[in-house]
């Protein structure tokens, strides 16, 4: 086994961390690892950002901020974040 690093990518309805998410998407530490809706999915693994971080991920990258002017021309949807989560795995 040895320690290696999974990634999360969670887009959330604004950048409070506490806000609800609406997509995902986990990066295994996998050679053979594809990333894709699973469309048999009862839903997200997080109901928000602040969730996932309770449960042991770690927050790397932040939205940025000036996304959020309500004012601006830029149409986003989602605001996301990047996690990261250290853990054993077997290859």
């Amino acid at each position: 086994m040895s320690l290696k690093q999974r990634i999360l990518y969670l887009s959330a309805e604004s950048t409070d961390p506490k806000s609800p998410t609406l997509s995902q998407a986990l990066h295994e530490p996998l050679n053979d690892d594809i990333v894709e809706i699973d469309p048999t999915s009862e839903g997200l693994d997080y109901k928000t950002v602040h969730e996932a971080v309770v449960d042991g991920w770690r927050i790397v990258h932040f939205p940025d901020q000036r996304s959020s002017n309500p004012n601006s021309e830029e149409e986003i949807i989602g605001f996301q974040f990047i996690l990261e989560k250290i853990e054993d795995y077997n290859e």
